[in-house]
Formats: C-alpha cells, structure tokens, sequence
C-alpha cells in the first residue's frame, strides 16, 4: 500500500487535477473562441456546430470524413447549448479530465507492479508526464487523441511486464482489457499498433534471454491481448478504407495507395529536427506547436521576440545567446536523465534494460534519415510499405518517422517510475527525499517554464510574421475576432448553403495579435460543395456559384497579408452578386438564387467532360433562361435536349455549340443566336452557308426554353441515416452541388444518371428522391456503437471502480468507526 492516507490522497487528487489544467487557464478563464486545429470549434455558433462533433460518415460540411476518432465528440451532443465558447470550455475541461483520471489509475497500476510503496514517487510520476516537452506539444497541437493512445499503450505494457517482474499470469479480464487498450490506441492512431509490433518484438527477445520461466505466460497473453485487440483494428481498418469501399471493388478498397511517398528522400524532409540530442529532449518536431524556449526571452519586450535567435527547422528553438539559455537548454536533459537512470535499479534492472532497449530502438525509428546506418532506417521506415495490402497504411505511419517518438512515453513512463524510486531510495533520511524530489520538480518546472504561462506561448512558426516567424501568442489564448467577423460566421452558420471564402491564407490575421490560426482559412460554416468553374469575366461570378451550389461569399481582408483593393472593389461593384454586408475589411455577397440542389422539367445533353466548354455553354444560355443554370446531363434521356459540340451542319432537332470559329451549313428554320452576349433571332427560309464565331450557340425556336430553368429546391438531411430527402417535382431532372461519392450513393424513388463534367450529380425525380450515401447507417450506427463502448468502459473502470466506488466505502467505513467509537464512549 502507498504510504498516505486517504485524506491527502483525495486533497493530493483534486490539487494535481488542477496543475493539469495550468497550460489552458488562459483559455478557461478568457472570454473568447478557441483556436483549434480542427473543424470541432470553428469561430461560429449555430445548429451546425452539432453537425461537426462525431465526423460520421457523411456530414454535408464536410463530406465524406468517416473517423474512428468520434469517440472524443460524440458526447458533446449530450451538452445542450450552440454556443462555441461555451462548448469548447467544457470539452477542454472533460478531455483534460478524463486524461488526468486514466493518468491516475494507470500510475497506481504501474507503481503496484514494480511494487514501489511512495506516494511521492506517484506525484513525480504524473508530474513528469505532464512536464514533458512532448506533452506540452500534444495538447497545443490538440492531438488528445494521441495522448490517450500513449496512455493505452502504457497500459499493455506495464501488464506485459508484471508477467516478467513477478512472474503472474494474467488474469482474463485484464488480458481483455489490454487487448481493448491495444485496439484503443490503434483508433486514437493506427501507427500505434504498428509500433507496438516493433516494441513487443524487443519484449519477446527480453524473454527468451533473460525471463525464460516467464516466456510462455507472456507468448500466451500476447495472444490473448491481439486476438482482443482484432475486432477493434478491423474496425479501425474498415472506417479508414469506407470511402474506397463503396466506390471500387473490396480487393482495390483494401489494397489502398499510400497517402504519402515511401521514400528516403520523402523521410529525410520531415527528419530534420529528430536528431538524436532533440530526441532525448523530446523536442523533435518538425513543425513544433510549441517553440521551445529559454525562460530569458521574457527579459525582452513580446514584439522583440520575432528578432530572438531561432534555431532548427521551422524555428524549433528560441535561444537568446544568455546564460540562462544554456542552462535552460541543459535542464530538458532531466526527462531522459531520469529515465536512464532507472539502470541502476538494482531489483528491477532486467526490466529497466529491456524497457531502455526498446526505447533506443524506437529512437532509432524515430531518427529517420539521421541514423547513421540508411540500410536500418530503409528497412524499418521504408520496407513494410512495400507488403501487400497494408503496404499503404505501412507508409502513410513512417514517412513522418519522429511521430514514433508518442512511443517514447509510454515506455518512458515506466522507466521514470523506476528511476524516481531509484533516486528517492538513495537517500535515508525522509527530509532528504523532500527536498530531492523538490529539485527534480523545479528542474523540470524550469525546463518546460512554458507549462506554466497559462497559453503555451510562444507558438508555431509562420511566414506572414516578421524575423523568425514564431507566433507570440499561444495556441490557447482566447481569440477575438472583430464582432463583424463574427457576425458574419453566424449568420452563416444558420444556413444550410455552400460558402466560398476568400482571403490570405498566412495563418493569421491581424486581431489575434501574432497568433498562428490552426485552421486556415477558418473552416467556413456551409455545405462542402463541388468546386467553382473558371471564369474569364467577375461578371460570370454568379453563374459560376449557381452551379457550385455557393449560396454566399465571405471575403476577409483581416489577415497580416491584405487582398488588393482592386480585387475587393471589382467583387462588391462588378461581379452581380449582392452586397449583403460590409464592415471593418470583412464582406458579405450573396447569390440569392443558388442550391446545392436544383431542378428542371427538362435538360441538356452535351456529351463533354471539358469544364470549359461547359461552362461556356452554361455562360450562353443563362440570359435565356432567365439567369439560371441549365441542367446538364451525362446521359441522354427523353427529358433531354441534346447539344451537340462544333457541329458541320445546324439544323432544328438540336442545340449547337461552337468553341472554334468555323463555316457552317444551316438549313431551313428559326433559330436564336447568341454570340458572346448579342442575341439575335433569324429565320432561315433554304439552307445556307455561314461563318460562325467562336464561343456562339445556335438554338433551334422549337425548344422550350422555360422548361430549361432551373429552380432551387428545398432539402433535408438525416445525419444518423446518412441520407437526403429531397423535395423534387415528379418528372425532373435534379442536380447536386454536393460533392457525392461516385458510385457511392443509393436512390430511392429516382434514378441516378451519374455526374457531368461540372462534378454534378444528376438524377430523374419519380417525386421526392431520397439519396443516401453507401452503408452510411450501418457505419454510423457502428461508430456510434463503439463509442459508447468505450464511453461505459470508461465510466465504469475508471470513474466508478477506481474512484466513486474506493471513495463510497472509504464513507462507509469512516462512518462505522465513527459510530463504534461513540458505543464504546457510552
């Protein structure tokens, strides 16, 4: 049993549950929105927020982005408010807790195995877990997700070494519950379960060397844990392969390119900072969202710290050339130095160098091209990409090698537990201890000062910032945009429109006082919508967003970067768009007639895939048709008219296109001509011979026009269902801005024609289409399934085993002493 009662065990509790939220204070206790590298808390309020937590399978803001991560933003919907800064407090505050609380029960699993008895060893434990450089770059990178797989991995590994340190079998309930944890971590991060593979391998070869009495109990719990661990990672697999999987064949699906390049050359760019002496400080980041700095630039002015000396990519290091730099730049050695140290744990060294082994090994990885031998960082970065099948996911987990370094604290947590109660026990006298472990907190304190400043500043490396380019805000320090920026972003979050934003992407804008936007441009509050053509002319703008589907334009000139004045003056003067808003650099347009769904009684059948020509097409007949769009179809059908491209002969029985000036035969009839804008009408009484102007329609008298029209049509959309109910005429042609998978979509009381060259799809209407996306309830219905899963796990293991129930009897059992104690007083 640890050596503290129960009282300060609870008051010890609740004191380090509040240092783990000292990094985000400046955020909680701020008025503002969170900067948040993700579509979770986007600068707005409204309904839409509430489509943005779980990432279903389909959300029509973002399309087809199924993620096994939802596990983090499903309970959200549970929370019942639209506004986001609300919202993002209350997720900041159950994240942190929910770590802090997994973080305590893990510690005291890992200090019962290794049968270390000091409470203190405990504090120092969750200390230096959450004083890690590394730690502080997770949280500012929001990578929660990361965090919790680290922990999960922790978990298996500290259950694997009780078999060698004590030589137990484990139980079938904790081999379930490491194999859960296995399969966990490889949703927070598929990489993690690869990893794993690398590290149990350095365990197996342990065993066979050093723990043979062990070997089969460990062989046997292995099994038990990847055979627990499979339905999880075949979850995990399927959710990654869906959007292949309901567009190609199951074999294509599954055998999945690589999402990046499995090369050397690749590794190399991203290995620039994982060299050996960051490693061991745990600052090896490519793009750190925390820069590292000396505790003696806050002798300088903030604006000064653009001209501090910057070392590394990306600026990785913020070092003025001070002694106090220097010893700064020593003291992020004390992470690594406590976990070398555990070596000379004389009762647990077996365990220390099996642990330390893997942890070299894994830094191996992590190195990518600086290790010194190309042939090991070929075969363990670069190989596995080439096996079948997972060859693609192989590669996607090692061309960013660095990323391997989450492992380092996993095994690194129980390596420091070792070396704490290394370094206590040195010493006999109590008082000794105190102010050992003391000097161990405030190394660690000083080295990661920047814990402390309550916004992790300063922050991520951008080009739109003068001298070295770091940004002096931290990533949790509460933005405040102009409240006409705001406005904006409300009043379209309560649409259910496209939006296209136009603006510098620099990752900044000039009201968050050099702080670096994670998510820029910010994500809009609309539907994703296909892409907008090219146009020639502003004045073709609005056409080109009714095909889109883009209802608005949000065009913000608050970045460091400004658009030119010429640019904004010819949108809000000349594109023939309305001027919704204007105010303070931030303007609103709007296309009043645009939908991401359209209808038409008839069509256009242009056999061409050329978005130019289409577009061209479009562009001529939209004064006759009243300023709308045509629907063009892929297919021809009895609802179409067709087109035909470059004809050598013109006649009444179609329309025709030219996008080349050539001599033509028009035989007998009337026809209206639009070249460029002039429209003409002509009666052709014989055949006749004519030169016709590139970019001219020809179309025949005898087509109704009004029935080409097109007309926005109301919608609705059931997320769980992944499905579209639209509200269509019976007899119409439908289109769809929406950016819907090909091949990927069920139609029910309809037809689907396919795509056209815009990327629309088209589809015939029996009256109210009902589209919904491939397998989309059945994932959704999983994903949701499995997050609950995990949720009651949670509450269970966690919450209520190891803290309600303990903290019910330890009530329980105080009240019966209380009470025998007042009957022997009688």
């Amino acid at each position: 049993m640890l050596d503290v009662n129960t009282k300060h065990r609870t008051m010890i509790f609740l004191l380090l549950w509040a240092f783990s939220l000292i990094p985000i204070s400046g955020y909680l206790f701020g008025n503002g929105y969170l900067n948040y590298g993700g579509p979770q808390f986007p600068f707005f309020s409204g309904y839409e927020v509430k489509y943005l937590y779980p990432l279903f399978v389909y959300a029509p803001e973002t399309g087809i982005s199924p993620s096994v991560e939802s596990v983090l933003y499903l309970f959200m919907y549970l929370i019942p408010s639209n506004d986001v800064i609300i919202l993002a407090k209350i997720y900041l505050i159950l994240m942190f807790s929910v770590i802090y609380l997994i973080l305590w029960k893990l510690t005291d699993l890992i200090i019962d195995v290794l049968k270390i008895h000091s409470f203190s060893v405990k504090i120092l434990l969750i200390l230096f877990f959450y004083l890690l450089p590394l730690y502080m770059q997770l949280i500012a990178s929001n990578w929660f997700n990361v965090i919790l797989g680290i922990l999960s991995l922790s978990f298996v590994l500290i259950n694997l070494i009780n078999i060698q340190l004590n030589n137990v079998s484990l139980s079938k309930k904790t081999i379930i519950l490491s194999g859960i944890a296995l399969g966990f971590s490889a949703m927070m991060d598929p990489r993690f379960y690869i990893w794993f593979i690398y590290i149990i391998s350095i365990f197996l070869l342990s065993s066979i060397l050093a723990y043979r009495k062990s070997l089969i109990n460990v062989i046997k719990s292995l099994l038990g844990i990847f055979l627990t661990s499979l339905p999880f990672v075949a979850y995990v697999y399927y959710i990654f392969i869906y959007p292949s999987l309901i567009t190609t064949s199951i074999a294509e699906a599954a055998s999945f390119s690589a999402l990046r390049p499995d090369s050397l050359s690749y590794i190399a760019g991203f290995s620039q900072n994982s060299n050996f002496p960051n490693l061991f400080m745990f600052i090896s980041s490519w793009w750190p969202s925390v820069i590292p700095s000396s505790p003696s630039i806050l002798f300088y002015p903030r604006d000064k710290w653009f001209y501090l000396p910057a070392y590394g990519f990306n600026d990785q290091i913020l070092m003025p050339n001070d002694p106090i730099s220097y010893i700064w730049l020593s003291s992020l050695f004390i992470f690594i130095f406590i976990v070398f140290i555990s070596i000379f744990n004389k009762s647990k060294r077996k365990i220390s160098a099996e642990l330390l082994l893997s942890l070299l090994f894994m830094i191996g990885v992590e190195s990518g091209t600086n290790y010194p031998f190309r042939e090991f960082t070929y075969i363990f970065d670069v190989l596995p990409s080439k096996l079948p099948i997972i060859g693609g996911i192989m590669s996607t987990a090692f061309a960013i090698p660095f990323y391997a370094e989450w492992t380092n604290v996993s095994i690194s947590l129980i390596l420091a537990a070792i070396g704490f109660d290394y370094i206590i026990n040195t010493f006999r006298k109590i008082k000794t201890k105190y102010i050992i472990g003391i000097i161990l907190v405030i190394i660690m304190s000083f080295a990661s000062w920047q814990y402390f400043n309550g916004t992790l500043y300063p922050s991520q490396h951008t080009g739109s910032f003068p001298g070295n380019g770091v940004s002096l805000e931290g990533y949790y320090y509460p933005l405040n945009p102009p409240p006409q920026w705001v406005h904006i972003m409300n009043i379209l979050s309560t649409s259910n429109a496209g939006v296209a934003y136009v603006g510098e992407v620099g990752f900044s804008e000039k009201w968050t006082n050099y702080q670096f936007i994670s998510y820029s441009p910010p994500l809009m509050p609309g539907y994703a919508t296909i892409s907008t053509p090219s146009t020639s002319y502003v004045n073709q703008t609005p056409l080109a967003y009714e095909v889109a589907g883009i209802k608005y334009l949000f065009i913000d000139n608050t970045s460091y970067v400004p658009l030119s004045n010429s640019f904004i003056y010819s949108y809000l003067n000349h594109s023939g768009l309305k001027v919704l808003y204007a105010n303070g650099d931030v303007y609103l347009l709007e296309q009043p007639n645009a939908s991401i769904f359209r209808e038409a009684k008839m069509g256009i059948f242009l056999n061409c895939r050329n978005k130019t020509v289409l577009f061209n097409a479009e562009w001529l007949l939209y004064p006759l048709l009243n300023y709308t769009p045509a629907i063009i179809t892929p297919v021809k059908t009895p609802a179409t008219v067709t087109m035909l491209l470059n004809p050598s002969t013109v006649n009444e029985d179609y329309i025709s296109l030219f996008n080349e000036s050539r001599n033509i035969t028009i035989l007998k009839g009337t026809y209206i001509i639009n070249y460029e804008g002039n429209i003409t009408r002509i009666d052709i009484t014989h055949d006749e011979n004519l030169s016709i102007k590139r970019w001219t329609i020809i179309i025949p008298s005898n087509v109704n026009l009004s029935d080409l029209v097109s007309a926005p049509i109301n919608f609705s959309f059931n997320q769980l269902m992944a499905e579209f109910t639209v509200y269509s005429n019976k007899g119409y042609l439908v289109e769809t801005s929406l950016p819907l998978p090909h091949g990927g979509i069920i139609v029910n009381n309809g037809k689907a024609l396919g795509t056209n060259g815009f990327g629309q799809y088209i589809f015939t209407s029996d009256g109210g289409i009902a589209i919904s996306i491939k397998l989309g309830f059945v994932t959704n219905l999983l994903i949701t399934a499995v997050d609950i899963f995990f949720y009651l796990l949670f509450l269970y293991f966690i919450v209520y085993k190891s803290i309600f129930k303990i903290n019910i009897v330890e009530v329980f059992r105080n009240a019966i002493i209380r009470i025998s104690r007042l009957k022997s007083n009688k």
